[in-house]
């Protein structure tokens, strides 16, 4: 999986989730586990372009949008806020060796809140930032050269 399909794959996971489509999401379940750290992967891209898009708007930093997200929520999800602010402000990667599962659903609610907070500076709903998203990746994969 390329880190454009991953990242494909991660608005797409993040979407659901705000459509609470279970059918969906289950998708989720039947990635193996390169798939899921892959997806993982994407996931951190995902919120640091939406922790981007929205700090443009507010004048802010994308490490400080994303721990603002995450205030008051659950400590798995502060945990993935700091853990994505780490990896972002290091320019570095995902670890080999990281919980696939845990980044996915910390970070995807992260994302699912940071594309709320960007619809609310639109003026439009949180899946119309998703799809943009989505429309801007599927213009990446088409021009990605083949392996």
């Amino acid at each position: 999986m390329t880190p454009v399909e991953a990242m494909g794959q991660a608005v797409a996971a993040v979407a659901a989730g705000l459509r609470q489509d279970r059918d969906a999401l289950s998708i989720l379940l039947r990635m193996t586990p390169d798939e899921a750290v892959a997806v993982a992967g994407g996931m951190l891209d995902l919120v640091h372009l939406l922790a981007k898009m929205v700090a443009e708007r507010e004048n802010a930093d994308a490490a400080a949008v994303i721990a603002a997200t995450a205030v008051g929520r659950s400590e798995m999800v502060q945990r993935m806020a700091s853990f994505a602010i780490e990896i972002i402000n290091s320019g570095g990667e995902l670890p080999a060796t990281v919980d696939a599962a845990e980044i996915i659903v910390g970070l995807g609610a992260t994302a699912g809140r940071l594309s709320e907070v960007a619809a609310e500076q639109e003026g439009g709903s949180s899946l119309d930032v998703l799809a943009r998203i989505g429309l801007g990746v599927a213009e990446m994969e088409a021009f990605e050269p083949p392996d």
